[in-house]
């Protein structure tokens, strides 16, 4: 006959199966769940992330310097006066002006929204370290 403790044994070994059970099958669920997050930039190196973020930031402060010296009031103010075709001439470089413009302030968002996902990168590298971090975060996360 089984005395008490022995069932109490018995019962605890039977938990800690089933908690362990639970813990695998959240981990992998969580593992598939993480991978099919799209992260363009997983395979490159810690080295060459950062070798990318410090590049990307200094085009971003050079394409805003230009920017900030483009299209300024005196460029787009628009010269009166004149022949019908120094109007249409002075619109054409207007225009061009602000064209420019436009491009430079394209050029600055495609880098600055470039250097947010490698900073994305960068962040979700370190929420797994050091790696019990993300081994215990995979197997509590619901």
């Amino acid at each position: 006959m089984a005395s008490g403790s022995d069932v109490r044994v018995g019962q605890t070994l039977i938990l800690l199966a089933i908690l362990c059970a639970a813990g695998g099958w959240n981990y992998h669920r969580n593992a598939v769940i993480e991978d099919a997050v799209p992260r363009p930039y997983r395979g490159y190196s810690d080295e060459e992330l950062d070798q990318l973020i410090s590049a990307y930031q200094g085009e971003v402060e050079i394409q805003l310097a230009h920017y900030r010296k483009s299209g300024g009031a005196k460029e787009l103010a628009v010269q009166g006066g004149g022949l019908l075709e120094e109007r249409i001439d002075e619109f054409e470089r207007v225009q061009r002006v602000s064209q420019r413009r436009k491009e430079r302030a394209y050029q600055v968002t495609e880098n600055q929204i470039l250097v947010e996902q490698l900073a994305k990168e960068r962040f979700a590298r370190d929420m797994n370290r050091p790696i019990y971090k993300m081994i215990f975060r995979r197997v509590t996360t619901f």
